[in-house]
């Protein structure tokens, strides 16, 4: 795990998870990004936080050595939860989002997201559903295409969301994992690890 990075209260850390490698970006208020990173990046590991931190912030912003304190505990959490779920031993993360600095600005979109959080562990919902439950029917396709938007999966577990048609939406096979993770947890007798081959 690389060292965080910080820009002005913020922190980016790379996370290498059972699930894959991951960039996470904190504020003091929350997590604001948290992006797979596939081995094609082409960004060596110790340039991986820097090169996010300077792709996703302002250019007037300067990069620090120091670490944030509320940030980097967001950081942490998740790391350790990321850890905790992939064991199998984590049904629900509890990581505060930072709505803003993950661009999420309209209320509609933050209710979906809101929604997608309640969805069950190991059970699914429909991008119809999530639009009605959001309070505004008729707006399925928007619902999938703030799925491939998320600016933290996991946080929001948008795996669980599905087409109507039981289609899995983006990365079907990935989601389909984790989704078979969730459930071969909920029966067993004790937490099984999620495993990253298909």
């Amino acid at each position: 795990m690389a060292s965080p990075r910080r820009t002005d209260g913020r922190a980016v850390r790379v996370l290498d998870t059972a699930a894959g490698r991951m960039v996470a970006e904190a504020t003091p208020r929350g997590l604001a990004r948290l992006d797979q990173v596939g081995p094609d990046q082409g960004v060596a590991d110790e340039d991986l936080a820097s090169w996010f931190t300077v792709t996703h912030l302002d250019d007037d912003d300067e990069v620090g050595d120091s670490e944030p304190g509320a940030a980097a505990e967001h950081l942490d959490r998740v790391a350790d939860q990321l850890e905790a779920y992939c064991a199998g031993r984590l049904r629900e993360f509890d990581v505060p989002v930072d709505w803003a600095a993950a661009g999420v600005h309209d209320e509609f979109s933050r209710e979906v997201y809101l929604e997608i959080q309640r969805i069950p562990y190991g059970e699914t919902s429909t991008y119809g559903q999530i639009s009605l439950d959001a309070g505004r029917p008729r707006n399925a396709r928007r619902v999938g295409r703030l799925c491939t938007l998320v600016p933290v999966p996991f946080v929001i577990p948008v795996h669980r969301v599905i087409r109507a048609d039981g289609g899995m939406g983006n990365c079907p096979e990935y989601r389909l994992r984790l989704l078979e993770h969730e459930r071969r947890n909920l029966t067993a007798a004790a937490p099984v690890p999620f495993s990253n081959r298909g």
